[in-house]
């Protein structure tokens, strides 16, 4: 959650911030009524890199011969965005899952947390993707903005996200299975119905 993508605009500059998935589903009105999976943040500050490095893991395993996604329809998404441009990011869309690197300070580098959105108290999130998520989304649904039903956030926390730099550090590199594992935990409650 942690990109200082936060300033950028939709110019034309910044007109492509997200990649779409190669593998599963795209995203269209039709698949809406299955959960997407938004993995934020940005490959060239370190860390802040775990999200997309999610991304392509859970692509990497939802493409295996004879894996089928976990009794629901999945999109993954790869996005930069923050604030209010994550509305763009969830509406929609019935279930999601956001995945996002952390700094909270209260835990070791590469902890991988997972909580529902609802448990996100502050306004301002640990990263600046997340800033002010929380009224975002409130202010979205007042507004009849069709966002999620339900939200769930997989975090793994960052030990840097400021160094301009590829790659991430070993303790989260080492923390990416675990933290594929946890979405993957989390799709089977969302497609069965239980809490996630």
């Amino acid at each position: 959650m942690d990109s200082g993508a936060g300033s950028r605009g939709p110019g034309p500059e910044h007109a492509n911030p997200v990649r779409e998935a190669t593998t599963g589903f795209s995203v269209t009105p039709e698949l809406r009524d299955g959960v997407l999976v938004l993995c934020l943040g940005n490959d060239l500050l370190r860390d802040d890199g775990v999200g997309w490095a999610v991304a392509d893991a859970l692509e990497a395993r939802l493409a295996e011969p004879g894996v089928a996604s976990p009794a629901l329809r999945v999109c993954v998404r790869r996005s930069a965005l923050s604030g209010f441009y994550l509305l763009d990011e969830l509406t929609g869309w019935d279930r999601a899952v956001v995945v996002d690197a952390v700094q909270t300070g209260r835990h070791p580098a590469g902890t991988v947390l997972s909580f529902p959105f609802e448990a996100l108290k502050t306004e301002a999130g640990p990263s600046p993707h997340a800033m002010g998520l929380p009224s975002v989304v409130r202010l979205g649904c007042r507004s009849g903005v069709p966002l999620p039903a339900r939200i769930h956030v997989v975090a793994v926390e960052a030990e840097d996200t400021a160094s301009c730099a590829e790659g991430l550090t070993p303790a989260v590199a080492r923390a990416v299975p675990e933290a594929v594992e946890e979405v993957w935990s989390v799709l089977a409650r969302l497609g069965t119905g239980a809490p996630a």
